[in-house]
């Protein structure tokens, strides 16, 4: 596990031990690939076991760019970055932060996205005051290939995306 995962991993738990707080909400989008839906299930165990409430809903690239600006989603982990997302940053940018590549292995055979690009975490800037403890752990999440491929493996084997965000999480933490 890198560095960075394995940061986000523990302020994930310490965060979630922490009682007594108004239980945050995240509204997260994902993109229709294998490995955007398994990045975002990923993401909401890693928020849930902090104490975030997750929903996923899938909406394509534009449609995130969208809902992410009007508000009515929080955060997305599917923005493909710089060139697939060139039309929508002049218009729906300043709402939101670029919370960096969340994918730092190289690109899977099924990806249909420009060459040079990667997928970014983009969350509305509101989150900074209704869920402050959910951008952070959002900002630390970098998978790792090998990560990545254990729960799309997972996945086809058990049939479930969350099932298998769950059994990679309670692996790794696991192995710390």
């Amino acid at each position: 596990m890198s560095r960075t995962t394995r940061w986000g991993l523990v302020l994930a738990l310490l965060l979630g031990g922490c009682g007594g707080e108004v239980r945050q909400e995240v509204r997260l989008l994902s993109g229709e690939q294998r490995q955007e839906l398994a990045s975002s299930h990923m993401a909401a165990v890693v928020l849930e076991q902090a104490g975030v409430e997750v929903s996923i809903s899938q909406a394509n690239l534009g449609q995130s760019w969208q809902r992410l600006w009007a508000g009515e989603a929080d955060v997305s982990l599917s923005i493909w970055m710089p060139e697939a997302s060139s039309p929508f940053v002049e218009r729906f940018f300043e709402r939101l932060h670029d919370l960096g590549p969340n994918y730092l292995g190289p690109r899977l055979d099924e990806v249909d996205w420009p060459a040079g690009d990667r997928p970014h975490t983009l969350a509305r800037r509101a989150l900074e005051r209704s869920a402050p403890e959910a951008l952070e752990i959002l900002a630390g999440l970098r998978w790792q290939q090998e990560d990545l491929e254990w729960v799309l493996a997972e996945w086809e084997a058990g049939g479930d995306p969350k099932q298998a965000a769950e059994a990679w999480l309670a692996r790794k933490e696991g192995t710390d």
